[in-house]
């Protein structure tokens, strides 16, 4: 069956639901859609980006001349500039509106970016666009510096905003033949095109209000019926298209509400491989189709960042339209809410979660190294239903204490530690841990020494399973002695040999009978001390 044909059959079976179609496996560059049109990539924050550029930043707004201005134009489809003289009152107030209007689109926004020119120091800028008066504000597009529009008369920061976003509503290209359209397409890494049967009012009016919110978009309209025939659309739809195929078509209603759910889409395939969680960035994640994320937390000062990013943006390219990928840097303290979340600790960073925010379902990655295989792995299991999900607690085994190491859950962990009637020496272990799985055997072996003792008990606990909320935790694997009688938790540091295992033990225990005749000699004495006190009380009246 030819493309169209088959969409055309999809189409009739999926009715108006949102349907993704993976015509074939994109072997295209790492790069993300948002970075090929000029967006900042994560990697390198804004300001080292600036620099990288020799561009200067000064209230929000880029410092254009001469020599950096065509740089500028290069990164970004859309480029308010304002033309100025340092001594006018009026330029310095409108540079202070410019600012603000960068803080309403968003200094994240890619596809727009904001500039200012001193006409008193770049002479030849202000011959070559003819300024006259100052200030004077004037928008390139695509690029090109022939013919920039002007920007006459708004003067505040809202107004300059509502100017722009009708400016990028009105870059939409209208496509009036196949020939245009798929040079259209075939020129941009990724495009959207609206076919609608009406292009003045209607469902055409949803499409255009999106535009506006996608300035690093080529947007593009048509409804010339010969087109919609090539690409087998038969209502009116929206497509994207990413490196020349089609990657989505979304068919619209004549409903407000379809216009989040556009947004949404178009979001998606905007967004960078790899999108690091902070504040700005949240919202937008949250509002992603895709409820399924991953997620990496690593320190962004670690020296192993970048080959660990590359090795995450190589397996997001594998999952592009089944997770969302996450970088968390573990350095920024507005992050902490996420670390105690998943219960990250300094041990396990860096580290692999998933979470499913439609079931609120977490997830481990069940490997210590952070590679590429261990990740597809991980990934395709999760899809598959088969990662073993992060609990706040195993369900407790029916024969947990019927063995000589006693098995530990969240549900049974504080009772049994705690108890207060037995010392306990348990080991935090990871099930996949090569380390942990050659300890098993010598805590087996510890375990059947102190079987049958009257206060010893050998346990462990699968960390990665359960959630124990404590602040003692390390590395795996690692051990430590809950006294009896005594809320103190004492860790072991010694070798990791049966022999080193029974000499903590026994010291731990001559330890506690030590403390316990101590403890029983204070209280004797305190006692012959109060009887004392009464016989002398008593010898007093008597005399």
């Amino acid at each position: 069956m030819c493309l169209p044909a088959a969409i055309c059959c999809l189409q009739t079976i999926m009715g108006r639901k949102m349907l993704l179609l993976q015509v074939i496996f994109l072997f295209s560059s790492s790069l993300s859609v948002a970075q090929a049109w000029g967006g900042w990539n994560f990697q390198n924050d804004r300001v080292q980006r600036l620099e990288a550029l020799g561009i200067q930043e000064e209230k929000n707004l880029l410092v254009l001349t001469a020599t950096t201005l065509p740089r500028v134009l290069n990164e970004t489809r859309f480029l308010m500039v304002e033309f100025y003289n340092p001594l006018s009152k009026q330029s310095q107030n409108l540079i202070k509106e410019m600012g603000k209007a960068v803080d309403i689109m968003g200094k994240e926004k890619t596809g727009v970016l904001f500039g200012k020119v001193n006409i008193t120091s770049e002479k030849l800028l202000e011959q070559e666009f003819a300024i006259k008066n100052v200030p004077t504000v004037k928008l390139f597009v695509e690029g090109q510096r022939q013919q920039p529009i002007d920007c006459r008369g708004v003067i505040e920061a809202a107004a300059l905003v509502a100017w722009l976003r009708n400016q990028i509503r009105l870059s939409v290209v209208l496509l009036m033949s196949r020939e245009q359209t798929k040079t259209f397409i075939n020129s941009k890494k990724l495009s959207v095109i609206g076919f609608f049967e009406d292009l003045q009012e209607g469902t055409v009016e949803l499409f255009y209000e999106l535009v506006k919110d996608f300035p690093e978009v080529p947007f593009g309209l048509t409804e010339q019926r010969n087109v919609w025939i090539l690409y087998g659309i038969t209502i009116d739809t929206m497509v994207v298209f990413q490196q020349g195929t089609i990657v989505h078509f979304e068919e619209c209603e004549e409903d407000r509400h379809i216009l989040r759910d556009l947004s949404q889409i178009v979001k998606f395939f905007t967004m960078d491989l790899v999108i690091e969680y902070n504040i700005e960035t949240m919202d937008q994640i949250y509002d992603m189709h895709i409820r399924n994320h991953i997620l990496l937390f690593i320190s962004k000062n670690s020296t192993e960042f970048g080959a660990l990013v590359k090795t995450f943006e190589s397996v997001a390219q594998e999952f592009k339209n089944k997770l969302i990928f996450l970088m968390v840097n573990t350095d920024q303290v507005d992050n902490t809410h996420v670390l105690e979340y998943f219960q990250i600790t300094s041990w396990d960073i860096p580290g692999v979660r998933i979470l499913n925010l439609t079931k609120n379902t977490r997830y481990r990655m069940p490997a210590e190294e952070i590679t590429f295989k261990n990740m597809k792995k991980f990934c395709n299991n999760f899809l598959d239903g088969l990662a073993k999900q992060q609990l706040p607690s195993e369900n407790i085994p029916k024969d947990w204490d019927t063995k000589p190491v006693k098995v530990l859950v969240g549900k049974n962990f504080k009772e049994v530690v705690f108890s207060h009637k037995r010392n306990v020496f348990v080991m935090f272990y990871a099930p996949w841990s090569y380390k942990c799985k050659s300890l098993l055997p010598v805590l087996e072996e510890l375990g059947k020494k102190y079987q049958y003792h009257e206060s010893v008990t050998i346990a462990k606990i699968d960390i990665t399973a359960n959630d124990i909320h404590q602040t003692f935790l390390e590395k795996y694997p690692f051990f430590k002695f809950f006294p009896a009688k005594s809320d103190l938790v004492v860790p072991y540091n010694g070798e990791y040999t049966l022999n080193a295992f029974i000499d903590f033990v026994e010291k731990e225990i001559k330890s506690q009978m030590e403390l316990e005749e101590w403890s029983f000699e204070e209280e004797e004495s305190d006692e012959k001390e109060d009887l004392s006190l009464q016989d002398w009380k008593k010898t007093k009246e008597e005399l």
